[in-house]
Parts: structure tokens; C-alpha cells; sequence
């Protein structure tokens, strides 16, 4: 097993511990009943609390019988491609619709037939969101558009019924043999791309399933201990969350928490089977741990990877990063990995204009000039890191 313990507060997400971190209260199963809590700094979401009971016991007697149709198709038929990156989408696909259907949801239609992940959003997304703002950075800084985030499916804690799993017997199922197949998966003579994209998606999968299994958690600080708990069967070898984006995706210098005993060795043996021979900066806009504030998610294909995280980039910079006439204000996460992008905060604001739509870039530039004699403090601003549970997915 390739598990890293913290122990120090220091950068980084996973580092944000809590005294309750390691408690299991406050937290419960998506099978049975749980009272969550509301996140905070976030704008209202409209949605009906509740459908009506002929309505739901259909949906029951539906997906039922499309559970045991499903029993008798072989695996290959359900799991279509064998390789590792197709199977690395599809398990991001297949949870992602399990928490779509496990979601407050007008209308899931009367089909029989397995529908995709883009057409649960679709049906889901009905309401204009022209300005929707999912990082509140309009109602402080001002409005403007923040690009493709404000089309974005957001799922929180208050959306989510743990009843609503009977909604989802197929998806559940199908996401059981998938991960069946990703546990005896073969990652030899993969390309960095492939490489790159198949652990993007099997981070974000491993903290999703993690809600799954172990319910949503009440509080802000138990996300920071599931990180820890989030365990996915890679070819054999059982890793945690921590370990895939500290180990595998980036370089260990990143790992600046102690490790337990016994870890460092986890480590370079996690490392030296299925480390990049390159650190991509860029997964800092592609990993999330399920908080308010992470980036959103979406599949990543090892044929367009680079393409698309550089899209992840840039969308995430545009809907997170405020600018107003006095302050520059960056997300905590990209002020956590500065050393990726920039020596230091000066040149790191610098590197931000670039990746700015042209406008928005130019009055970026336009107000550091204007406080080249202030002290920086005066100027910048790090918006604070929230952990409160939510998911942003990308259609």
C-alpha cells in the first residue's frame, strides 16, 4: 500500500489538518440518512427539495429492471475499451453520473438506456446561469464575465439525498466491474501523455468514489482526513489520493509535510512504477478533492491532454481570480504551488496577466502599475481556501 500520513500544517490542502481530522463523527454513509451541512461562501442554489413519492418509486422499478438487464451483459460489453486510459475515463464518467442521479434532480426522464455524463448536465442545467459566479468573485470584485465556469454543474452537500441511490443501480454496478478491470489494469510502455491523462482521472475518481463510500462529510475539516482515506486498486497496488498527486503526478519536493514511518519507502516505490518522468505543473487546475474551492472536473483524453489542461488553466484563472480597481486577488491554491509557475509572488502576478482573457489581462496589468509604489500587501489579496464539500463538473 502507498499511503502518505501528515502530521505538520504546512502548504498545501492535504496539509490543512484539524483536530478532528481523524474522528469518525460527522460522517456517514451515502446509503444510509445524513444531515450535511450547508457550505458557506457560496452563492443560493435554487432546486425542489423533494419529488413526489409515484414519481420516485417509478424511477425505482425502472432502474431495478435496468440492473438486472444488465446483469446478464458480459464484462467486456460493459466496459467497452480494455485500455487504460479509456477505462480511467469511463470510472470519472460513471461516478460522476452516480452523484448527478444522487443529486436533487427535477427530472431524470423515463429511459431505459444507460445516458451519458454530458446528457444527466444537460437535462440537469436548465436554468439560464448567465451569472452564476461559483467562486462568489463578481459580489466582490465586481461584475464581469467569468467565462465558461458560470456553465459549469455544481453538486453540494444539500443537493445530495443518500436515498437517491436506488436512482443509480445500473451506474453502480457498471462502476464495480470498471474498477474491477482498473485493478488489474497493465500501465507498461504508456506514453507521458497517457501516463498523465490516466492519473489525472484516476485522482479525481479516487476522491469521488471516497464520498461515495464513506458519505459526505459535515464538516469542512473531515475532507482534508479523506484525503488520506481515499484509496483506489491501481494494477494491483492500493494508493491513496495523497500519494497519486504527491508521488505519481508531481515532483516530491512538493511533499514539503513529514511523512510517517515507513512512507518515504511507499514512496519511492510508488514513485519508481508509476511516476512521470515529468512533473506537469498544470494538474494544479485538473485535481479535485470535492472542496468549494477546487477547480472543476472533467475528462481528460490522453490524445488532447496538454490541450486541455491548458483550457483547465485558463477557464479556472478567468472564474477565480478577481480584479477590481485597487486589488489583484488570487486563489490560495495557486498562491500553495507558486514555486510551479513563478519564483515569486511579484513575477507570479506577472505570469497570471498572461493567462487572462485580453481585457480582463490588460486591467490586470493596468492596476499593478498603478501600485508599483505601494507595498505589494496593499495591492494583493489571497482569497482564502474552503473546504466545504462541492463538485464543479465539466459537460
Amino acid at each position: 500500500m502507498f499511503f502518505v500520513a501528515i502530521s505538520d500544517e504546512k502548504q498545501g490542502k492535504e496539509n490543512q489538518s484539524s483536530n478532528n481530522s481523524t474522528k469518525k463523527k460527522n460522517q456517514k454513509s451515502l446509503t444510509h440518512k445524513a444531515r450535511v451541512r450547508t457550505p458557506v461562501k457560496r452563492p443560493p442554489i435554487d432546486h425542489k427539495t423533494a419529488e413526489k413519492r409515484s414519481d420516485h418509486q417509478k424511477l425505482q422499478l425502472e432502474y431495478r429492471v435496468m440492473d438486472q438487464e444488465s446483469a446478464q451483459l458480459p464484462d467486456k460489453e460493459m466496459s467497452g475499451d480494455e485500455s487504460p486510459n479509456k477505462i480511467s475515463e469511463n470510472i470519472l464518467k460513471c461516478l460522476s453520473s452516480i452523484l448527478m442521479r444522487m443529486s436533487s434532480a427535477k427530472n431524470w426522464g423515463t429511459a431505459v438506456s444507460l445516458p451519458s455524463f454530458s446528457t444527466l448536465a444537460a437535462q440537469e442545467n436548465k436554468e439560464p446561469k448567465e451569472s452564476w459566479d461559483p467562486y462568489a468573485i463578481c459580489s466582490e470584485f465586481g461584475r464581469r464575465d467569468i467565462g465558461p465556469y458560470k456553465q459549469l454543474h455544481a453538486i453540494e452537500a444539500e443537493t445530495i439525498n443518500p436515498n437517491r441511490t436506488a436512482n443509480a443501480l445500473f451506474l453502480l454496478r457498471r462502476l464495480k466491474l470498471l474498477l474491477r478491470k482498473l485493478a488489474s489494469v497493465n500501465l507498461q510502455h504508456l506514453s507521458h501523455q497517457e501516463k498523465l491523462a490516466f492519473w489525472i482521472n484516476i485522482y479525481n475518481s479516487c476522491m469521488m468514489n471516497a464520498f461515495l463510500e464513506h458519505g459526505i462529510p459535515e464538516s469542512p475539516e473531515i475532507i482534508v482526513a479523506l484525503m488520506q482515506k481515499a484509496t483506489i486498486n491501481v494494477g494491483g497496488h492500493l494508493l491513496n489520493a495523497i500519494s497519486i498527486e504527491h508521488f505519481i503526478l508531481r515532483l516530491p519536493y512538493h511533499s514539503k509535510f513529514t511523512l510517517s514511518k515507513g512512507t518515504k519507502n511507499d514512496e519511492k516505490t510508488a514513485r519508481s512504477i508509476f511516476g512521470l518522468e515529468l512533473s506537469e505543473p498544470l494538474v494544479t487546475f485538473a485535481l479535485s478533492c470535492g472542496s468549494w474551492s477546487s477547480p472543476a472536473v472533467r475528462v481528460y483524453t490522453a490524445s488532447q491532454v496538454e490541450n486541455e489542461l491548458e483550457v483547465a488553466k485558463r477557464e479556472y484563472l478567468q472564474a477565480a481570480v478577481g480584479i477590481s480597481s485597487t486589488k489583484f486577488a488570487i486563489p490560495k491554491l495557486l498562491n500553495w504551488y507558486l514555486p510551479d509557475f513563478a519564483k515569486d509572488i511579484e513575477s507570479l502576478l506577472d505570469w497570471t496577466c498572461l493567462q487572462l482573457p485580453s481585457e480582463l489581462g490588460k486591467e490586470a496589468i493596468k492596476l499593478l502599475e498603478r501600485g508599483k509604489n505601494e507595498p505589494l500587501s496593499q495591492v494583493v489579496q489571497i482569497i482564502p481556501y474552503e473546504f466545504s464539500f462541492r463538485y464543479l463538473l465539466s459537460t
